[in-house]
């Protein structure tokens, strides 16, 4: 099983920690125009924007850290798997 590439995890998490979370949440995203806004529609809709935007700035905060420590670790896990083969290679001869 060959490891997938810092840019396949990265288009991977961002798709499923940043893109899908913002399109479910786009409608919260936007303002509402009511004929006649009261008080609380107001404070709902600010409450409901800033909610969804803490979602989605943390879905994206948490799939750069991950992005960045695979980045960090494929290297040392390909040269494991690499190591890994040729011993399998060289005990079966």
């Amino acid at each position: 099983m060959a490891l997938p590439g810092p840019l396949q995890v990265a288009r991977w998490l961002f798709g499923a920690l940043v893109r899908r979370p913002a399109d479910a949440l786009r409608p919260f995203l936007s303002e509402s125009d009511a004929a006649d806004p009261t008080v609380f529609d107001e404070v709902l809709t600010i409450a409901t924007g800033a909610g969804s935007f803490a979602v989605v700035s943390f879905g994206f905060v948490l799939f750069a850290l991950c992005s960045t420590i695979y980045a960090f670790v494929y290297p040392v896990l390909w040269r494991l798997a690499s190591l890994g083969a040729a011993v399998g290679t060289r005990l079966r001869r």
